[in-house]
């Protein structure tokens, strides 16, 4: 019995789903939560499916027509028609394109099939992005508490020696006073600091698919991670593989095609019947008609100028969108190094700096030989240096996130 029990409870633990703010969410994890649950990439993929549909729709072949007709029918009583025999076929008819317009305008359906299915991975590609900005300001948030609240934990620290001077006559109140401010204003800022994690995770739960209030863990940190490709080098992998060209260069491929149909609309359809005659048994009636494009009507003429207006527009959006791409990845590589130079002006240098410079003050203060002031600018100081050397951070990696969709917005 208890190893039914045991095995009934590790089912049960294997089966339980995960829930997020139990383990933690990793970067990764945020990913693959909003590439399933997103909304707006479910709206894209129904317009995947939309495409498909139309696509069908234009490959299709006119349905066939069952026909009925009733010739001789009299319509006054006397004369040679009243005294005629009536003749009733029945039969079936069907419509038929000129050759190779049907499988153009299923090419061209197709071609919007392919435009609609880079859309999604656009659509993905772009809503990666934003979660990863998303998460990255959402942990910005969370780093920028725990900085502040270390800080003034130290400044804890400033304020119980600064009481002891004043209590040992060797310090002014209002050094105790000045460090008490800080205290409150640091306090201040953690609270408009959590207000924001609250603003920030519910933006991330959003395009999780989440409701926006739902818990939080956030494993991944923020932290430098160096970004080694050359300008040419991510140029020459972003213009060949960007959907956004992709999508041109289809849309001008269907825009030929469209002007290639709009040609053939200049030739003429059939229609083929069989029927069978109610006054001759067993026989059967044939029939053949074609359409009769007349040139010099409007219709063939504005389906032709409308088709070449399309075709010029799509080549010329496509060359001025890879121009565009182009001076946006440009654009957003040189953002990526500067702020790259950033984030090694604090990692390198500043922070280090800092640090020894307050732990020296520290001991000075003690020993009498630094004014409280000074000892207190030099926290404000200090705290500043964090806080930019977190926002460095997180300007770095926001960079790399638009650096990876440069040019891919909507427009």
């Amino acid at each position: 019995m208890k190893k039914i029990l045991f095995f009934i409870l590790l089912v049960s633990a294997c089966v339980r789903p995960a829930v997020f703010g139990e383990d933690g969410l990793t970067l990764d994890q945020a990913v693959i939560t909003a590439l399933k649950q997103n909304p707006d990439i479910a709206a894209v993929e129904k317009e995947l499916a939309r495409s498909q549909g139309k696509r069908l729709q234009m490959e299709a072949i006119p349905d066939p027509e069952i026909v009925f007709s009733n010739e001789g029918i009299a319509f006054s009583k006397t004369g040679k028609a009243a005294s005629g025999e009536r003749e009733i076929s029945f039969g079936i008819q069907q419509d038929l394109e000129f050759p190779g317009k049907r499988s153009l305008r299923g090419k061209i359906g197709k071609y919007g099939e392919d435009i609609a299915s880079l859309g999604l991975e656009q659509t993905r590609m772009i809503i990666r992005a934003k979660v990863k900005r998303a998460y990255y300001k959402a942990k910005l948030t969370e780093r920028t508490i725990a900085a502040l609240e270390k800080t003034s934990s130290l400044l804890d620290q400033l304020i119980e020696t600064i009481t002891i001077r004043y209590q040992a006559g060797a310090a002014a109140y209002s050094d105790v006073l000045r460090a008490k401010v800080e205290k409150a204003r640091l306090q201040n800022q953690v609270l408009e600091e959590r207000k924001a994690w609250t603003e920030n995770s519910a933006e991330l739960n959003l395009l999780l698919g989440r409701n926006g209030d739902e818990p939080l863990i956030l494993l991944t940190d923020i932290a430098y991670v160096p970004f080694d490709k050359s300008l040419p080098q991510f140029k020459d992998e972003a213009l060949s593989s960007r959907p956004a060209l992709k999508i041109m260069a289809l849309r001008l491929d269907q825009a030929e095609a469209g002007l290639k149909l709009a040609n053939m609309n200049r030739l003429p359809d059939f229609s083929l019947g069989l029927f069978s005659p109610s006054l001759r048994g067993g026989a059967w009636g044939f029939a053949i008609s074609f359409s009769v494009p007349l040139y010099w009507w409007k219709k063939q003429k504005g389906e032709l100028l409308e088709a070449e207006a399309d075709r010029d527009i799509s080549r010329i959006e496509s060359g001025a969108r890879q121009k565009r791409i182009v001076a946006r990845i440009d654009a957003a590589y040189a953002t990526v190094k500067t702020a790259e130079e950033q984030v090694k002006v604090f990692e390198q240098k500043l922070l280090g700096e800092m640090e020894d410079e307050l732990k020296i003050s520290i001991e000075y203060y003690q020993y009498g030989k630094m004014e409280p002031f000074s000892l207190l600018d030099l926290y404000r100081t200090y705290t500043t240096t964090k806080m930019e050397h977190l926002r460095a951070l997180y300007l770095y990696l926001v960079s790399l996130a638009d650096l990876e969709i440069a040019g891919e917005e909507r427009e």
